[in-house]
């Protein structure tokens, strides 16, 4: 929302795998840092959040909720994709 003209030229244009890699990489990239943290750490209360104190957990659960629905964005314009075959997921 708030990238200015350098990040949109930055992240606007390139092919979909492009898009799909970054996906797997930040994927790969949290889930190795959650290896490394235990329940404690996602139950910490972070008291400065912006919209109140939010434990880890909750920030958690909502970049999942993003993560699934761009991946849910992504399904569906591959399949509209001109050439897209019918059952492409």
């Amino acid at each position: 929302m708030g990238l200015g003209d350098a990040g949109r030229k930055t992240i606007k244009g390139h092919d979909r795998d492009y898009y799909l890699n970054i996906l797997q990489e930040v994927r790969a990239k949290s889930l190795a840092e959650f290896k490394k943290r235990d329940d404690a750490w996602l139950m910490a209360v972070d008291k400065d959040w912006p919209s109140g104190p939010t434990n880890n957990y909750c920030k958690w659960f909502h970049v999942c909720e993003h993560e699934a629905h761009h991946t849910g964005q992504i399904a569906l314009l591959r399949k509209r994709l001109p050439g897209a075959k019918p059952d492409a997921e």
